[in-house]
């Protein structure tokens, strides 16, 4: 049985409970914060969320600088060889255009800091996987870390619910009121973590306890079901079924052709609605709701602003929410000026690192993680855990397609789907160092 990163098993077995413990309390720090981040429960009814994007939670930054740190202090220590193998070229060069693009941008110093961030958020999901001492240890925190969010989620809806359930009140989106969104700040936050928490149970079912796996799985989905999350309630059995195919296929072209069809068939039904016209009437004669709750307008906008800066876009996360784009609005213009990000995670980077930047992070994302699981011998996989990673990755690939999920900070599905990208390529170069 392969442990989950460790070149040997021997060294698992040599370590003392000291380091355990250790190991576990960064792993449980690093995941609890990525999930329910420095302020679980954020009220939405506070007038300020209206305000340009500014300096960010103070004590949000502190704390994942305090605990990058002690992660790198660890992977330098302990698991030097993971950080390297984890770092590709396409990695390399794609956070090397970001910073080209941050530099260049009219707020530079945003753009700056944030990628500090998505490297800080790379480091994070690099030892995410190796301070596991093996699959049975990486299981066991996985059920730790699940139960923590769902007894959080559940009892804030119980205990506060003008905090965990969507408000009239609430000084944006005030139309979700009911849904369900726990100690997240969307309910559509709160549905995709459901969803992942529902692949975590499956992980759980198969390799460490069927009832633990059951219940995580049951809880999961019942507070799925009153996020009124369409897209994560939606793309679930999707997921699970391409996930289930893909491990099946025996034929390299056929998983290429199959993971980028199903990313390009999600964007043509979403973006491509406002590009291609008889996309958008087949939509609507379907009788769904062909803005996507509005996000038409927005697709439009990115699409305008993308096409005016097509090679550098505006700078690394440093478009959405400025105080250029917030001060100029009025009912006249576009929504597209008020909304938060393009809401749709391909987009999103075009029009903030330009289509160089779309490009390279389509090569490190989509590309090398097939790559890496094509070149992975069938005996060289451990089932259940490419399984998870698998689902985690196509989750949020086709995620992506309504929401920002590719190099959104602080973002737990993105953690966890960079995560999901080095563990294929750690079981690649694992097989190789044979």
């Amino acid at each position: 049985m392969m442990t989950l990163a460790l070149p040997d098993t021997r060294v698992a077995n040599r370590l003392g409970i000291h380091e355990r413990f250790v190991r576990s309390t960064l792993w449980l720090a690093c995941f609890l914060l990525a999930t329910l981040t420095a302020t679980p429960f954020p009220n939405l009814g506070d007038p300020r969320l209206l305000d340009p994007v500014g300096d960010g939670n103070r004590l949000g930054q502190i704390l994942v600088i305090v605990l990058t740190l002690a992660l790198s202090v660890f992977l330098m220590a302990k698991a030097r060889w993971a950080f390297v193998r984890a770092l590709t070229l396409a990695m390399v060069l794609t956070l090397a255009w970001f910073f080209v693009t941050a530099i260049v941008s009219a707020h530079s110093d945003l753009a700056l800091r944030r990628l500090v961030l998505a490297v800080f958020t790379v480091i994070n999901a690099i030892a995410f996987l190796v301070l596991p001492s093996d699959r049975e240890h990486f299981g066991r925190l996985l059920v730790t870390g699940s139960l923590i969010i769902l007894a959080i989620s559940y009892l804030g809806v119980l205990l506060l619910p003008h905090l965990s359930i969507h408000q009239l009140s609430d000084v944006i989106e005030s139309a979700l009121a009911g849904a369900w969104r726990g100690p997240f700040g969307h309910k559509n936050g709160a549905g995709s973590m459901m969803v992942v928490l529902i692949f975590i149970g499956i992980f759980v079912v198969r390799t460490v306890n069927l009832i633990t796996g059951l219940i995580i799985i049951t809880g999961a989905t019942v507070f799925l079901s009153f996020t009124w999350s369409k897209s994560p309630i939606g793309l679930l059995p999707l997921v699970l079924l391409l996930s289930f195919v893909l491990l099946r296929l025996r034929s390299a072209p056929a998983r290429y052709a199959l993971v980028i069809g199903s990313v390009v068939i999600a964007n043509l039904l979403t973006v491509g609605t406002v590009t291609i016209e008889p996309l958008g009437k087949l939509i609507a004669a379907m009788g769904s709701d062909a803005s996507y709750t509005g996000r038409d307008e927005i697709w439009e906008f990115a699409i305008d602003h993308t096409l005016r800066k097509p090679i550098t876009g505006y700078g690394f996360q440093a478009f959405w929410g400025t105080g250029s784009l917030l001060f100029n609005w009025d009912v006249n213009e576009s929504w597209g000026l008020r909304a938060s990000d393009a809401h749709n995670g391909y987009l999103n980077i075009a029009v903030m690192t330009g289509l160089v930047g779309l490009a390279l992070t389509l090569v490190w994302a989509v590309l090398q993680p097939l790559r890496d699981l094509s070149a992975t011998s069938r005996n060289s996989i451990d089932p259940p855990l490419t399984t998870l990673f698998l689902q985690i990755w196509i989750f949020g690939l086709l995620l992506s397609s309504v929401e920002s999920v590719l190099f959104s900070g602080g973002d737990a599905l993105w953690l966890l789907m960079i995560a999901s990208i080095v563990g294929l390529r750690l079981q690649r170069v694992s097989q190789l160092a044979r």
